[in-house]
């Protein structure tokens, strides 16, 4: 389910007006990024994203998110109804985090069993 006006509101509240990616005031020109890019199968619902600058949205570009942001991530959804996205969470449990190649396939393997 893609996200909502009302998700976008809750979203904004949860990080405090702020980019999630520099911390700047994000203001009315919110983007929406997808933590798993859709492009390798990331939903495109509120559960696999945050608010963002458009130019931090696109310097982020189809990367996976960095340990830090997953911290951020799972701090902001901590008690949200907006939840995160079973991926995420193996994403997170990858314990080598010097590889792409590790990272990625935690998340194919991932999304492979959600569908």
């Amino acid at each position: 389910m893609p996200v909502t006006p009302d998700d976008a509101t809750l979203m904004d509240v949860q990080q405090g007006g702020r980019c999630f990616f520099c911390d700047g005031p994000v203001g009315a020109k919110a983007t929406v990024d997808h933590l798993i890019p859709q492009a390798y199968g990331g939903i495109d619902g509120p559960a696999n994203a945050v608010l963002a600058h458009r130019r931090c949205n696109q310097r982020k570009g189809d990367r996976l998110p960095t340990g830090e942001e997953l911290d951020r991530f799972f701090a902001l959804r901590r008690s949200s109804r907006l939840g995160v996205w079973p991926p995420l969470q193996a994403l997170r449990e990858v314990a080598d985090w010097s590889g792409d190649t590790e990272r990625w396939m935690a998340v194919a393997q991932a999304i492979a069993r959600e569908r």
